[in-house]
């Protein structure tokens, strides 16, 4: 019998997303009064779960893109944010993250690519449903997904991103895993043994250093725990895609949008001087700022301020530049 999911709901029937609300700033908290609208869309044998966001008269679509160990809700607050701003936001889950799912009985061979490609195709279908200009904010290793999509798409206008996990460096792939036994001996195997491994599902947290996603203990611990985030099972094929990715433009010759490199200051999951790397070879209009005091899931002052000013600024110039251009 094929799984079907469509009767869960963030708003209905789960809970974790409801406990992380506590450690947001109380204006950007999702409560009975402004929860998302909740949506389904079909991509190939996948269902893919929205939480979408939207206010009437927004000239700009940004779509969140979470990151290993997070989902859709899991970005609301941020959403949010953008919301109160005059912002169409939309937030899709990544399977086997969130309440997406397969109508197979197995994600097993879900590839890196795949993801890739939702993102893409989501955007096509997300510009014909109302012609609006897209911007993607990429969170953790969804900014580098991200930037790997914005290549393949003539929509996107602006690529906001925390960080640039390239994982096609050595250093880059030592630094996210919890060991070099892991990230050295456990890719060599995965990539000798794709036949034997790639169906084969595993903890997030035990190829990643997922300990360290958040500074504060707590949160860190739900996030862990949460079986539709980081408590998810991932199988070796993704893994193994995710880690062997080139990137689709090299970064010294993307000149696909602007891009805006919103760093946390205090991220040991992912320290700033990996994404340094990527974002110096950039040669398109772009712009960093460091977000003081914050975690690698952002939620310390004045580090989440210092990201709403400085998101703000970007989105207003990349409206003002559309609307040049229409006229």
């Amino acid at each position: 019998m094929k799984f079907n999911s469509r009767n869960l709901a963030y708003n209905d029937t789960e809970i974790y997303w409801k406990e992380y609300q506590r450690f947001f700033p109380e204006e950007l908290r999702i409560n009975e009064n402004n929860l998302p609208t909740e949506e389904w869309w079909d991509w190939n044998d996948c269902s893919i779960h929205l939480d979408r966001m939207s206010v009437s008269g927004s000239k700009i679509k940004v779509i969140l893109i979470h990151g290993a160990g997070g989902n859709g809700r899991l970005l609301a607050p941020y959403a949010r944010m953008l919301q109160l701003n005059g912002y169409d936001v939309v937030s899709p889950d990544l399977p086997p993250y969130g309440l997406s799912y397969s109508y197979t009985e197995s994600l097993s061979s879900m590839d890196y690519r795949d993801w890739i490609n939702i993102i893409k195709d989501f955007m096509e279908q997300e510009y014909k449903r109302d012609g609006k200009q897209i911007v993607l904010l990429g969170a953790s290793i969804g900014g580098m997904l991200a930037y790997h999509a914005a290549s393949m798409s003539k929509h996107v206008k602006g690529l906001i991103v925390t960080t640039f996990v390239d994982t096609s460096n050595q250093n880059v792939r030592d630094q996210i895993a919890p060991n070099k036994l892991i990230s050295r001996l456990g890719k060599f195997a995965m990539d000798s043994l794709p036949f034997a491994l790639d169906s084969f599902r595993i903890p997030v947290s035990k190829v990643s250093r997922m300990k360290l996603i958040t500074n504060n203990f707590e949160l860190t611990r739900l996030i862990m725990n949460d079986p539709r985030a980081a408590g998810t099972k991932i199988p070796l094929r993704f893994l193994r895609t995710f880690l062997n990715m080139k990137t689709i433009i090299e970064p010294e010759s993307f000149n696909v949008c602007p891009i805006l490199l919103i760093h946390p200051e205090v991220d040991p999951m992912t320290p700033f001087n990996l994404s340094e790397s990527f974002f110096n070879r950039l040669t398109c209009k772009k712009r960093c700022v460091i977000l003081e005091g914050a975690g690698h899931f952002p939620i310390e002052q004045p580090g989440i301020e210092q990201m709403k000013t400085a998101v703000l600024d970007f989105l207003i110039e990349i409206e003002n530049n559309v609307v040049s251009k229409k006229d």
